[in-house]
């Protein structure tokens, strides 16, 4: 196959002295320009048919990458929506766990303030069946202090003897005394205290009241109005 540097250079055998070219050449030449176009123009359609080829699939690859692109796109808003979706959630949650937890928190003080106001109560009623039994007590100890002592009855025998003077009075002889008969028991003596205690007691049994389920010792079960 020429090229156009060979067509350009071309030369021919000279036919005679005077001028002219061989036939044979020009001929030779002719037939190898003639396979040269026909070479050319086979490369040509050839080209023009891949040109065509490649147009046909440059065009199906800018429908796919159309295609892509907007799966890409309706994938992106896909995800913008599922993320949207879940921030949401996600917020919601938040907020409820919040209101359910202050919920609890206001329960919960609640609850507190009303066992100080119940605990503050029974300190309360602890005082004043401290102060009734005090009051209760020293009413006691008053009417004990009432009661004669011996020095008493002591001083009533003087005054009543100055007041009222006696003599001895005789008595007959005494029989033999009988065989000794056996000696009774001493009455238990009771003390003070117990005294108090007893009569605490009967006041207390006389006086249901709302202390009923407090109790103070083995022997008390005080009720106060």
């Amino acid at each position: 196959m020429l090229t156009i540097e060979e067509i350009k250079n071309i030369s021919f055998r000279k036919a005679t002295l005077s001028g002219g070219y061989r036939a044979e050449d020009v001929d030779s030449f002719i037939d190898e320009v003639i396979a040269t176009f026909e070479q050319q123009k086979k490369e040509k359609t050839n080209l023009v048919h891949k040109i065509d080829r490649l147009a046909t699939r440059l065009e199906e690859y800018r429908e796919d990458e159309e295609t892509v692109r907007n799966a890409l796109l309706t994938s992106q808003k896909m995800s913008d929506a599922c993320i949207k979706e879940a921030k949401e959630k996600a917020a919601k949650i938040i907020r409820d766990a919040e209101e359910k937890a202050q919920t609890l928190v206001a329960e919960a003080n609640n609850m507190t303030v009303l066992e100080k106001e119940k605990y503050l109560q029974l300190q309360q009623d602890a005082v004043a069946l401290r102060n009734e039994l005090i009051e209760l007590y020293t009413k006691h100890i008053q009417s004990i202090d009432d009661l004669p002592t011996m020095s008493d009855v002591e001083q009533s025998r003087q005054e009543l003897d100055e007041k009222y003077p006696t003599t001895p009075v005789q008595t007959a002889p005494q029989p033999a005394p009988a065989a000794p008969a056996q000696p009774e028991e001493p009455a238990p003596q009771i003390s003070e205290a117990q005294k108090v205690t007893d009569a605490t007691t009967r006041v207390a049994i006389k006086r249901p009241g709302k202390f009923n389920h407090l109790k103070f010792g083995d022997n008390y079960d005080v009720s106060g109005e």
